[in-house]
């Protein structure tokens, strides 16, 4: 046993020291970045350490297979850099968009948001019956009447679970 993680060590440092260099090039010319090709051939051979079956016992070149595999690494890098600076450029844009804005509008903006989160959190706790009585009366237009008849309740029992809900919402806009 011992023989054989000796032989497939041997095996590896040969191979790794045979394609190490012709990776890293091809990664480089893909991603025009040195630190970034290293990390791909590094990825590679972890990838064919864990994967010994493709190459132990091979005695077919795995030039193909070594770029195929190189390729996808790198373009999945390309993939995760194009998205980080899409998201970066639409940081800035909103970022920047609220420089130009009034500096008050901004704030409102800020409050508005951090109110209406704190509003549905607090539906969110409230019993279901109660909760659906609300968003059907506030969110969705709903009369007292169209409800009461929807969830066969009284109309006074909607004016009721609309009055203890409107309670629990001031706390939240006491809370700002």
């Amino acid at each position: 046993m011992i023989d054989n993680c000796n032989q497939v060590e041997e095996k590896f440092s040969v191979f790794f020291l045979e394609n190490y260099s012709k990776i890293r090039k091809y990664a480089y010319g893909l991603l025009k970045s040195e630190c970034d090709a290293e990390d791909v051939a590094q990825e590679v051979f972890i990838k064919l350490w864990e994967q010994q079956e493709v190459w132990v016992n091979n005695e077919r070149k795995l030039d193909a297979y070594l770029l195929v595999m190189t390729r996808n690494i790198a373009l999945n890098i390309l993939k995760h850099q194009r998205i980080k600076q899409e998201y970066r450029d639409r940081f800035v844009q909103e970022f920047t968009s609220y420089e130009r804005a009034d500096n008050d509008n901004f704030w409102a903006d800020i409050c508005r948001r951090e109110i209406l989160q704190n509003i549905r959190i607090k539906l969110e706790t409230l019993p279901k019956r109660r909760r659906i009585i609300f968003k059907l009366s506030r969110f969705k237009g709903k009369s007292h009447r169209e409800i009461a008849s929807r969830m066969n309740i009284s109309i006074h029992t909607v004016e009721r679970q609309i009055y203890l809900t409107q309670i629990k919402l001031r706390e939240v806009l006491l809370l700002v």
